[in-house]
């Protein structure tokens, strides 16, 4: 499968999937975990910003009100494929780390890194949903392909 067509599908799952934490938290969702999915998108921004050369400090993690958090996404997602269809995915991108350190990385690299950091987010959030006796959405991959 194209590189771009991977990332293009599995850039709508991560969308699905942290659309369906949103709806969780927006029912059931305590201040550690909006402040985790506010991490989520907080950092996909960051990644996106290196990306297009416009990293500005910004804190990973900064609190959004639940009520933002899908719209947020959305725009997040946008931007991102945005990204797929003007970038080449092995073109290699200059960044500072949130430390100051200088690091050159290929847009699929640093996309995957994205999706891979969404993910490990949502299993903590789901951690902490079901600490306090709250059943985690069902996310996996293969549910949203099934619909």
């Amino acid at each position: 499968m194209e590189i771009k067509m991977h990332f293009t599908k599995v850039l709508g799952y991560n969308q699905w999937a942290n659309g369906v934490f949103i709806d969780a938290l927006l029912e059931n969702g305590g201040a550690e975990e909006i402040r985790f999915m506010s991490h989520i998108l907080n950092a996909h921004r960051i990644w996106l910003e290196r990306i297009n050369g416009q990293q500005k400090p910004f804190d990973a993690w900064a609190v959004r009100p639940v009520h933002e958090l899908r719209d947020y996404d959305a725009e997040l997602n946008r931007a991102t494929l945005e990204v797929l269809d003007r970038c080449d995915p092995e073109a290699a991108i200059a960044y500072k780390n949130s430390r100051g350190e200088d690091f050159e990385n290929t847009v699929s690299e640093i996309l995957q890194h994205v999706l891979n950091h969404s993910t490990h987010h949502r299993a903590q959030i789901a951690i902490l949903l079901r600490q306090r006796g709250i059943a985690p959405p069902a996310s996996d991959y293969i549910f949203y392909y099934r619909g």
